[in-house]
């Protein structure tokens, strides 16, 4: 097929969402690039008007802690992407998403699709995704195709004038073997990606759409076998924003030999050909790229069109079902974080007069995060319900009412007199940043301040809910709100999950993935300065501060013991392949039924520093558990890993074991702490990954 193509039309195939039909082939057109984060964009609803079931956004699946309800989204997903090919309704069965890059900073405009600040965490988030969207019963063909993204080293959108098309990422092997590259490792080798979206920024000087050592990395060391597509026309940005060329037909000889398969773009379609006929790149270049990607749509079955298959048997009935659905409020629920809860506020009774105040409390909207495809019939959210809808909802028999404007401040006051109970949210899904925009401060807004503190002093008890996509510096109302409830943005059914969290019908059992920050934290560390140590440090993993909630923090409406099964001794490990196992027994020692997460990290020993010519994580998770227990009831849980996981990486960027002790913790996010420890005995430092770069 790829000898039979033409020079001239091979620049319209390897182009995003308008590769070309060839009627003399018979080759129909295909689109790729159906964005995918928590629900199918660049569709419409179906004419019966059905539309697309809606995820929570990312920074609140993570939250759960619960690897299968990110496959389960995966599944669907790639479910309905089926059905909507099957009926001639988009003609695409790959998706861009999921975005696996870490929650580096605070301000990044794109934390709301980020599955938080750990790369253990991105990895395993991304492998579900993978795995629940591409495999399916039929072993002959992948259900879709993944794209994740963005490779690599990408979090600033626009910061200070310097935008995401001409940002040079300076990384240092360090970084990129600890932090930036572990999670992409996992979802290309244990989820088994088949598309990667190479990013906008440059990666130490060269555009990474442009970097053949990269291309080496996933191809060469990690067995990539999928296509890999540019940002939207990142291609462009090699000589128009990095000027690492001075032309374009010089840009997309890079972006060909660096392996970019398909440019989302015009630079393929008005540079790929001259390039060729000027001899800047040989053909053969194109003719892999070319390869790349009719493999991905020959694994899809599209080009057998008679050999029946189960995915062609999906039909448009499933496109936003009542069980989808179920499957994205079961998520928008299990991503619930309650940070605190003095004297057990919460829940509130039903049939109480409640007062719902504050920024985004009557806009449904407002709860759905980014990359939002549609929804409603209409093409409008007014589907979408409010917290305040979902309040009225629940609290039968007893009165609702309803402040949100955040200027009221004297009506919002007396309203919270009037209640029983108050509702009171605080939100940046105004200000929070976004796609091409980055934020200066983590604060809430002025405004939103003034009218939280006047409510709060009011002092009825009061569950302050908090709708972010990146986090937002509570400061002070971290000591003055009795109650506080962390809802990220839960999506579609988020309205219902924290009415029914604050109500008592939804246990919470959420934890953070990502660190609340002071908002001082801003002026502490340079957003563009891309080092995990930069400052008082970046993530749990390196941060010397004391945070408003760590990473991992999350309460309960009921209680929990966690205990060894038996104390274990120090173990003594001799090489990376020698396992260790850990056996803990999680008791609800509560009333009420409620999951618990338990998280398990090793801490390594602090003068391994010098050992290793590089920082040393003050700790690394390395494992987690959700387990959903009833009163009374108990359950053991297991957790080995090999002593590799305890290598360290050196300033070189290769990881070796080193000798001496270690610490394996065990944690609920808050209380008690298990621990345990390892004692490595190896003579000299034992290599476990070279540096993947040495060799590209």
């Amino acid at each position: 097929l790829v000898a039979r193509i033409m020079l001239n039309e091979s620049g319209h195939l390897l182009t995003a969402r308008e590769s070309i039909a060839i009627p003399r082939l018979g080759l129909p057109s295909y689109y790729w690039g159906t964005n995918a984060i928590h629900g199918l964009q660049n569709v419409d609803c179906l004419p019966s008007g059905q539309c697309p079931t809606s995820f929570p956004a990312p920074c609140s699946l993570s939250a759960a802690f619960n690897d299968s309800l990110v496959h389960d989204m995966g599944v669907i997903l790639g479910r309905e992407l089926r059905a909507y090919y099957n009926g001639g309704f988009h003609n695409s069965l790959d998706t861009w998403s999921p975005t696996i890059n870490i929650n580096r900073d605070p301000r990044w405009g794109r934390n709301v699709e980020s599955p938080g600040e750990d790369p253990v965490v991105a990895g395993r988030y991304g492998s579900a995704y993978t795995q629940g969207l591409q495999e399916g019963p039929d072993p002959r063909y992948v259900q879709s195709v993944v794209t994740i993204k963005h490779w690599v080293a990408y979090s600033v959108e626009n910061y200070d004038g310097m935008t995401r098309y001409a940002f040079n990422a300076i990384v240092s092997p360090y970084d990129l073997a600890m932090t930036y590259l572990p999670g992409w490792q996992a979802v290309v080798q244990t989820g088994h990606a088949l598309g990667v979206m190479c990013s906008y920024n440059a990666l130490n000087g060269i555009p990474t759409c442009g970097d053949p050592a990269l291309t080496n990395v996933l191809r060469g060391q990690w067995g990539f076998e999928g296509y890999m597509t540019s940002d939207s026309d990142s291609v462009a940005c090699i000589w128009k924003n990095h000027h690492y060329e001075p032309t374009a037909e010089l840009a997309v000889r890079d972006a060909l030999k660096a392996g970019c398969d398909i440019d989302s773009g015009n630079s393929y379609i008005d540079a790929l050909q001259p390039a060729v006929e000027q001899g800047l790149v040989n053909q053969s270049y194109v003719a892999a790229a070319l390869r790349n990607t009719f493999r991905m749509r020959m694994r899809l079955g599209l080009f057998d069109p008679d050999i029946p298959s189960p995915y062609k048997n999906i039909s448009q009935d499933v496109v936003g079902s009542a069980g989808h659905q179920a499957a994205s409020l079961l998520a928008a629920r299990k991503g619930m974080v309650l940070l605190k809860n003095a004297g057990n506020i919460l829940p509130f009774a039903r049939g109480r007069s409640v007062a719902v105040i504050g920024e985004s409390s009557d806009v449904g909207g407002d709860l759905l995060g980014n990359y939002v495809g549609p929804i409603c019939p209409s093409g409008k959210l007014e589907c979408v319900p409010s917290i305040f809808d979902a309040a009225k909802d629940l609290n039968q028999h007893g009165q609702v009412t309803n402040v949100a404007d955040v200027t009221q401040v004297a009506q919002a006051v007396q309203a919270a007199q009037q209640a029983d109970y108050v509702i009171l949210v605080a939100s940046n899904a105004h200000d929070g940043g976004g796609e091409g925009q980055d934020r200066y401060n983590i604060s809430l807004a002025a405004q939103q301040i003034t009218l939280v503190n006047a409510v709060l002093q009011v002092g009825k008890p009061t569950v302050l809910v908090l709708v972010n996509g990146g986090i937002i510096a509570i400061d002070g109302l971290a000591d003055s709100a009795p109650a506080i409830l962390e809802a990220f943005m839960p999506g579609v059914h988020g309205a219902q999950a924290i009415a029914e969290t604050i109500f008592g019908l939804n246990n919470p059992g959420g934890k953070m993935p990502v660190t609340m920050y002071h908002s001082n934290y801003v002026n502490e560390v340079e957003f563009l300065n891309m080092s995990m140590t930069t400052g008082p440090g970046r993530s749990y993993r390196y941060y010397t501060g004391t945070p408003i909630y760590p990473f991992g923090y999350g309460l309960s409406y009921t209680t929990f013991r966690l205990e060894w099964s038996p104390q274990p001794p120090a173990h003594v490990v001799r090489g990376p392949a020698d396992a260790i196992t850990y056996k803990v027994i999680v008791t609800n020692t509560g009333a009420v039924a409620g999951d618990e997460v338990v998280l398990a990290f090793f801490k390594p020993a602090a003068e391994l520093a010098a050992a290793t010519g590089a920082p040393v994580v003050a700790r690394q998770l390395f494992d987690y558990q959700r387990v959903a227990l009833q009163p009374g009831e108990t359950t053991t849980l297991h957790f080995t890993t090999p002593a590799a996981t305890l290598a360290l990486a050196g300033a070189d960027g290769s990881k070796r074991l080193h000798g001496g002790r270690y610490i394996v913790e065990l944690s609920r996010g808050h209380g008690a702490v298990l621990e345990a420890a390892v004692d490595v005995a190896v003579d000299e430092p034992v290599l476990v990954a070279e540096y993947p770069f040495k060799s590209a």
